[in-house]
């Protein structure tokens, strides 16, 4: 599948900014599951200093920093990517290893650290007893892996209600579980502290997924929005992605843009800005097939 996708960022200040210094994760990057055909990304005002750089876990961003007065700040990047289906799509989940004797090979030494980090826990993924419990009615002693995520993601999916504005990104792990109330962000957290619990690793995924108009109605521009799941470590197939928000083992609909320990690592925009007001951000995303 090809797509593309425009992903623009207005903050409107009500006083003027005199200097910002901006992070930006709205460009994807080649990987084993996708290819980026052509990429660009426009800042208005124009920044006086920009650079492309990568982080620790590999991502793509830019670094850029206004050193002019303005009132307002558009971001906007477009992306022409090629997703592939991943290969996992053919795995029989029963097949997989029991779950306990994956999280016996992260303890050992023969597992690298690069893996080995995902099962920590991480400033938006605390580990709670109550989500360890709730993980363990789906990973039952030597239950093959991939089976028990299966019902785990048909789990959070079936008991969460998706509420957009009941949390914010600082709402507790606790609070979302107490209410069963969240977005895609919530959800993948909540998927994650689940498995990291029990001493799995499994690592965030922020991206884009196409979304389907209903039957006769056409597709709103700027209707879409950015994403995320969650990838799980399997021994011999990598890093399986499970999407709980939509009840998705996560094929060709899927755009990556970044990967991380949780939202924290790969937020979209961020950055420092001096100023005396507040401001007002708006987000508008199209993802269009273009095959």
């Amino acid at each position: 599948m090809i797509y593309q996708v425009k992903h623009k960022t207005v903050y409107e200040y009500q006083s003027m900014v005199s200097l910002c210094h901006n992070i930006v994760f709205q460009v994807s990057g080649n990987n084993a599951l996708q290819e980026i055909n052509s990429t660009k990304c426009t800042i208005d005002p124009e920044p006086n200093f920009i650079m492309e750089r990568e982080d620790f876990f590999e991502n793509k961003y830019f670094y850029f920093s206004l050193q002019k007065a303005h009132k307002k700040l558009v971001v906007e990047s477009t992306n022409e990517i090629t997703v592939h289906p991943p290969t996992w799509l053919s795995i029989n989940p029963a097949e997989t290893p029991a779950w306990e004797s994956v999280v016996k090979l992260l303890q050992s030494i023969d597992t690298s650290n690069d893996i080995r980090q995902f099962y920590l826990e991480s400033p938006h993924v605390t580990f709670l007893t109550a989500i360890r419990a709730y993980a363990l009615v789906s990973f039952t002693p030597n239950r093959p892996i991939m089976e028990a995520m299966h019902e785990l993601n048909t789990r959070i999916y079936t008991d969460f209600t998706f509420t957009p504005g009941f949390t914010e990104i600082s709402t507790p792990l606790e609070e979302v579980f107490k209410h069963k109330k969240g977005v895609c962000q919530d959800y993948a957290h909540f998927g994650l502290a689940c498995v990291r619990s029990i001493g799995l690793s499994a690592r965030y995924i922020s991206g884009y997924i196409e979304t389907i108009p209903p039957p006769g109605k056409p597709k709103l521009a700027g209707a879409d929005a950015s994403h995320a799941w969650m990838s799980l470590y399997i021994p011999d197939i990598g890093w399986v992605e499970f999407d709980a928000t939509n009840n998705l083992l996560v094929s060709d609909q899927h755009i990556r843009v970044a990967k991380g320990r949780d939202f924290s690592d790969v937020v979209p925009l961020k950055g420092i800005v001096y100023s005396g007001g507040g401001q007002h951000m708006t987000v508008t995303v199209d993802v269009t097939r273009k095959n």
